[in-house]
């Protein structure tokens, strides 16, 4: 899904020139980043320079940046630095094409020559002196930066109408692939680029190899029933990217959710002599997502980590966002880190393999997103995924494509939480909607039951709370309940109402004794509150909950 196109290179490699005619060729607008700082400022780029210095156009020059990639259907001509700010990846990667257009140094040098011959001021501060030498210099300082790059195209001997003709067709291949990624998120650990497709599992080598160009083994951490449908196919992808690959397999299920495992997960990776610039892959669901996270955050004090969910709840939750971690005997996801998966590839096809409960129990998580998508977008989506979920049959949704972007959608809502707190100290909390009595049940349950099971049931409490509180009204627990029913998740569980009651003071979100609740007002609208009386959780659990 490609919004945009971004085209990158040293100056006199031809983005200005190219931009307008690829934007005609595709029906899209033209934008020139150095064009709008110009017009911004109302001087040319030499004068700017002169004037307030290169950190005032760099500055000026991002913002251009961040107007143009907020825009759908346009080629941007990106100033030749536009590389240099990290922070620049985050938009330059969502959604967007990058496109580095490239050429020899003697062939940008004439080009900038007979350009400045017709318009002096256009000259760049940067290149004053000796041309060659200058180009030569920030070539070699942007090299790596540039190879980001999605697609290089050579512009020497080469007319622009035939260059437009090559970049079209690069960007359609591409993206027919999926191998753009549709949303990027910064983080403290790294950028996380995250590609959702179906299919794409056969070019998590190729992506991960465009990532990491210089790397030489990828470590594979994945259970035993996973291993089993797609140990081999992710090998095999890995290998046909260039990667030394090694399988470290662990029992399936919560229980693996230790440190026991991760000691021995980190004896296994030192034993091999993993190396900083060696990848970690996680392939499988939430648990082996959170436990290999947490090993790739700790090992070596943090080595290349990729996410390749296989499960519903995996894509569209627990893979994004770098929550890390295993339980204590005391409760859930108590010992973890915060440590963004520098590559996040999501094939929903994997999902034929998964048992139909696990496919209810990741339901849960996206019910969860819908009910909180207008808190963590701030901004009206349409159609809301409230409406979306409403318009086909649980049943239905596996044998759609429209799943990829149903599962696109969730990790928008996700991401959008996490950029705005990546640290959950504000609203971030609001993605534990349905999961403050949720994880309490899942653990009362010594985790027999399924974690969007258990969710469900925390969801289901949530609303009725809430609308025992005067926040909500009926119509949003019968709401929340319907798109609950429709995939089968549990109204009900056995369990005993106190030890579940007891779990709560474990929640990670308690604060002098008092749970953290997230409470819904409105389909999409969510709010925190920290004044529910005790008794009114413990009438609200005791309907949902028997003694058997």
């Amino acid at each position: 899904m490609v919004e945009r196109i971004a085209l990158i290179g040293l100056s006199g490699s031809g983005k200005s020139a190219i931009a307008p005619l690829l934007a005609d060729r595709l029906g899209w607008r033209p934008v020139d980043t150095d064009q709008m700082v110009e017009e911004r400022f109302g001087l040319p780029i030499t004068e700017i320079f002169a004037r307030f210095g290169e950190s005032v156009f760099r500055a000026a020059e991002r913002e251009a940046l961040l107007q143009a990639t907020a825009q759908r259907h346009v080629v941007i001509a990106t100033g030749g630095g536009i590389v240099l700010d990290e922070r620049n990846w985050v938009p330059l990667r969502s959604g967007t094409a990058v496109v580095h257009l490239t050429a020899r140094i003697e062939t940008l040098a004439a080009r900038l020559r007979s350009q400045w011959a017709l318009d002096a001021a256009s000259a760049r501060p940067l290149l004053a002196g000796d041309l060659e030498a200058r180009l030569h210099t920030l070539w070699e300082q942007r090299r790596a930066l540039y190879q980001r790059a999605d697609i290089v195209v050579e512009t020497d001997r080469r007319t622009p109408e035939e260059l437009v003709e090559v970049i079209a067709a690069a960007v359609h291949s591409r993206a027919e692939r999926g191998l753009i990624p549709f949303l990027a998120l910064a983080s403290a650990t790294g950028r996380s680029d995250l590609y959702v497709q179906s299919g794409l599992l056969a070019a998590l080598g190729e992506l991960a190899r465009h990532r990491w160009p210089d790397a030489r083994r990828a470590f594979v951490i994945t259970d035993d029933h996973v291993a089993r449908h797609w140990g081999e196919p992710t090998r095999r992808a890995l290998e046909a990217g260039g990667f030394d690959v090694s399988v470290l397999r662990i029992p399936p299920g919560e229980t693996s959710k230790i440190l026991t495992t991760v000691e021995w997960l980190l004896d296994q990776l030192l034993g091999h002599g993993i190396e900083r610039t060696d990848i970690v892959v996680a392939l499988g669901g939430g648990v082996v997502g959170d436990l290999a996270g947490f090993v790739a955050s700790i090992v070596l004090r943090g080595v290349g980590l990729v996410q390749v969910p296989t499960s519903l709840l995996a894509m569209v939750d627990a893979s994004v966002g770098g929550k890390t971690g295993v339980d204590h005997q005391l409760g859930k996801n108590l010992i973890g880190t915060f440590y963004q998966p520098h590559l996040v590839v999501a094939d929903p096809t994997v999902l034929e393999t998964l048992p139909e409960a696990e496919r209810r129990s990741g339901w849960a998580e996206v019910v969860k997103h819908a009910m909180i998508e207008y808190s963590a977008t701030c901004q009206s989506v349409v159609p809301p995924l409230v409406e979306l979920l409403q318009q086909r049959r649980f049943e239905d949704w596996w044998h759609s494509t429209d799943l990829d972007e149903v599962i696109r959608r969730n990790i928008v809502i996700k991401a959008s939480v996490v950029a705005q707190d990546e640290r959950e100290s504000g609203l971030r909390r609001i993605l534990n909607y349905g999961h403050t009595l949720g994880h309490a049940i899942e653990a009362a349950s010594a985790y027999q039951l399924r974690h969007g099971e258990a969710v469900a049931l925390g969801l289901r409490a949530a609303a009725r709370i809430a609308q025992q509180m005067g926040l909500c009204s009926e119509e949003l627990v019968a709401l929340q309940d319907e798109l609950l029913d429709a995939a089968g998740l549990p109204r009900t569980a056995t369990l005993p109402v106190e030890e579940v009651l007891a779990r709560l003071r474990y929640d990670k979100k308690v604060a002098g004794g008092m749970p953290t609740w997230i409470l819904p007002v409105e389909p999409g609208r969510v709010v925190v509150r920290r004044d529910v009386p005790s008794q009114l959780v413990r009438e609200v659990a005791a309907a949902l909950l028997t003694t058997g």
